[in-house]
């Protein structure tokens, strides 16, 4: 117990707390591959995080899992599952592109509360010997002590994401009670001075300029209201899921979506990171289908050793850098892209579109 608590000190961020029990689990039985999860309310898998992997192999991968075959087995599991070829269990569907072949495996679930909320999984090849009791019993103590810090992480997830809803409803009820009200109120009134007879042509049309960029200002307000409010999956951010929710959620029919995620950029994502990337690429995308008129939309997640970059790119209008006004959608992407410590370059190019990558450092292991 002791050494998992050590393993485990001073870390609240859950995909930390992953990482580090996917690792000791592999140590522990000499496997040659080791994989964590977390699972929903439903039994869907909510992060998988592994190792024993090379990133050629992970960036064939694309998506991670989502809970078929003996994920989904263990998450209604309550005692650890060991087979000597898991590819004769009744569950078993095959592998994706690109996934390594496996045989020996041993499963455990972490339960908390009378659920279970995760499970550990490790696996050998057909030629390396089946897991012991030794293993197996190994393994199932330290699903057993990972318990309270994953479920404690969860809950901290869970909570940081309802706040984030809250917050989001809370500050779209602000800005259209009161900012676009207070701007309404004042173009009203420059727009009752330029009607003036006694205003000099110069002013009146100052002040018609000043009218049109203050309706142009509600506009962009409104329609950053509109993202705000946008309904979101209620569980903990996961941008696998998120992304291809927003691009069914904000794509008009008839425009083509392309989607390229690599499985080992999202196992490195915190929840915090999850989500300042699925705001930019919500507002790329609806920039894109607003302004850019896009028929097609491509989004890609990839790493780099020593990057993780997202980029959105559209074939709409583009558009010209030297007479292009900046937007409140622009400048919350740019100040998330720093919060994360990245870097934000949006590229448009008239008549051929426009690229936004945001892309921002790898977090070095311990």
């Amino acid at each position: 117990m002791a050494a998992t608590a050590e393993l485990l000190a001073g870390l609240s961020d859950l995909n930390e707390i992953l990482q580090r029990l996917a690792v000791r689990a592999r140590e522990l039985t000499g496997a040659t591959y080791g994989a964590i999860s977390t699972f929903d309310e439903d039994g869907r898998v909510g992060r998988f995080v592994y190792t024993g992997i090379d990133e050629a192999q992970a960036r064939r991968l694309g998506n991670g899992p989502t809970g078929r075959g003996l994920l989904g087995v263990l998450a209604h599991a309550d005692h650890p599952l060991v087979l000597d070829d898991l590819r004769t269990h009744d569950s078993f569907t095959g592998w994706p592109e690109g996934h390594p072949e496996m045989c020996r495996f041993i499963g455990a679930p972490i339960r908390a509360g009378g659920k279970t909320i995760g499970a550990l999984y490790l696996a050998r090849d057909a030629c390396e010997s089946p897991f012991s009791e030794q293993d197996e019993l190994a393994i199932a103590t330290l699903a057993l002590q990972a318990a309270v810090s994953v479920a404690t992480a969860l809950a901290q997830d869970r909570s940081g994401r309802l706040f984030l809803l809250e917050e989001r409803e809370r500050i779209a009820h602000d800005l259209h009670d009161g900012t676009i009200q207070a701007l309404y109120a004042l173009g009203l009134e420059l727009d009752a001075l330029s009607n003036r007879g006694d205003v000099a042509p110069g002013t009146r049309e100052s002040l018609t300029q000043g009218v049109s960029r203050i309706n142009e200002l509600i506009g962009d307000i409104r329609a950053y209201i509109t993202m705000l409010e946008a309904e979101a999956p209620a569980a903990q951010p996961e941008l696998g899921r998120d992304l291809a929710f927003v691009l069914r959620q904000m794509v008009p029919s008839g425009t083509d979506t392309v989607v390229n995620i690599t499985a080992a950029a999202l196992q490195e994502l915190s929840a915090r990171e999850s989500e300042d990337l699925l705001y930019i690429a919500r507002e790329a995308i609806s920039n894109a289908i607003r302004h850019g008129e896009a028929s097609k939309i491509a989004v890609d997640l990839r790493q780099t050793p020593g990057e993780t970059a997202l980029t959105i790119q559209d074939n709409g209008a583009g558009f010209d850098s030297e007479h292009v006004r900046t937007g409140l959608g622009s400048v919350t992407m740019r100040t998330r892209a720093e919060r994360l410590g990245g870097t934000l370059a949006v590229l448009g190019i008239p008549g051929m579109g426009t690229t936004v990558r945001v892309a921002i450092p790898r977090r070095q292991d311990d």
